[in-house]
């Protein structure tokens, strides 16, 4: 029984990802239209990327991130949000999902 009750509480939480990833790229084609963020470090256009549901900028040669007010509380809330094993794991993903260029 509790097999199936951890099957159902991890769909639901893939939902729930997928729902924020979705507005987040929908958020971030609407940012396509502006003018590029430029890396502090190298001055070139940053990539954004997709975490957890929030936009995201990295530069891709110093491989430096940035993050907007807010932002960093939002992919901590998210984690938490997530089942405890998930939340233990959350900086090593956040990383992983970074510096995989995973968007």
């Amino acid at each position: 029984m509790s097999d199936g009750w951890e099957k159902m509480k991890r769909a639901k939480e893939d939902e729930y990802f997928d729902r924020q990833n979705k507005e987040a790229l929908n958020r971030l084609k609407t940012k396509a239209t502006d003018k590029p963020r430029l890396s502090p470090i190298t001055g070139e256009p940053m990539e954004q990327l997709v975490l957890m549901g929030v936009v995201i900028d990295k530069c891709p040669t110093s491989g430096g991130i940035w993050l907007d007010a807010g932002e960093l509380e939002e992919i901590l809330r998210a984690s938490r949000e997530q089942s405890s094993e998930a939340y233990e794991g959350w900086l090593s993903k956040f990383f992983n999902d970074v510096f995989s260029g995973r968007s």
